[in-house]
């Protein structure tokens, strides 16, 4: 896949076949997992900046990473679920 967002799937290495699959097949869990990435990416900046304002963003981004990180677990479970007819 183009531009996989990798951070996901080192967060959840078990679960690489179903990530993968459902980012292929679904463009809003890709969306999801794309901004998982972005957020690890701010985070890691503004957990090596200087400014003054680091210490804050670094809060905010950890509050962010988690609830994304919920959000996709909890996609992830609906879809280890099976479909009922």
């Amino acid at each position: 896949m183009k531009n996989e967002p990798l951070s996901i799937l080192e967060r959840f290495p078990g679960k690489s076949p179903l990530l993968t699959l459902r980012m292929a097949e679904d463009p809003d869990f890709y969306v999801l997992c794309q901004d998982y990435e972005i957020c690890v990416k701010a985070l890691r900046y503004w957990t090596e900046s200087k400014k003054p304002e680091a210490r804050v963003r670094i809060d905010e981004y950890r509050t962010l990473l988690r609830e994304l990180g919920e959000e996709i677990t909890d996609e992830l479970k609906s879809s280890d679920q099976p479909i009922s007819d």
